[in-house]
């Protein structure tokens, strides 16, 4: 019987080790979007649609949908960690930041449609010698979006 119980813990730590990581999105939806009256019962749809953790710095970046009372939306959350100026010799002191952002299926929509329409706006630039041109969109109050142009290269 134990061995049985072990098993089953064993699996369940695997089931739950290849689903999808939301550590900070799962934590701000549940806390400031999802409503909890004492006694009742709530649901909400959660999907993770991007998770990506640099390792060059450990910042991470997460995209995680919600449907939730017939509303639709995405939270987008950037985490950074930096390290503390140093008070004594040996002080290694890592700080922490968490950023979110709550978008609308409409303003996801207005990303999609214009993310296009800046590059190609950027395209027809033509930057000088030692010149950078930036291109932004604003989404909201919260949230721009932009691209950079230089001699020999352009992105986002």
């Amino acid at each position: 019987m134990r061995r049985t119980n072990l098993y089953i813990i064993g699996l369940l730590v695997v089931i739950s080790s290849c689903t999808s990581v939301r550590y900070d999105t799962e934590r701000y939806i549940k806390n400031n979007i999802e409503i909890h009256k004492t006694g009742e019962y709530s649901s909400i749809k959660i999907i993770s649609l991007y998770n990506q953790t640099s390792m060059k710095d450990g910042s991470r970046l997460e995209m995680t949908g919600y449907k939730y009372n017939n509303q639709k939306g995405l939270v987008v959350s950037a985490y950074q960690y930096y390290k503390d100026r140093k008070k004594f010799k040996d002080d290694n002191t890592v700080l922490s930041n968490t950023a979110f952002i709550l978008l609308d299926t409409v303003q996801c929509r207005t990303i999609l449609t214009n993310y296009n329409q800046l590059e190609a706006k950027l395209k027809t630039e033509t930057p000088g010698s030692e010149e950078e041109i930036f291109m932004d969109f604003t989404v909201s109050e919260d949230l721009f979006f932009s691209m950079q142009k230089s001699q020999g290269w352009w992105g986002f």
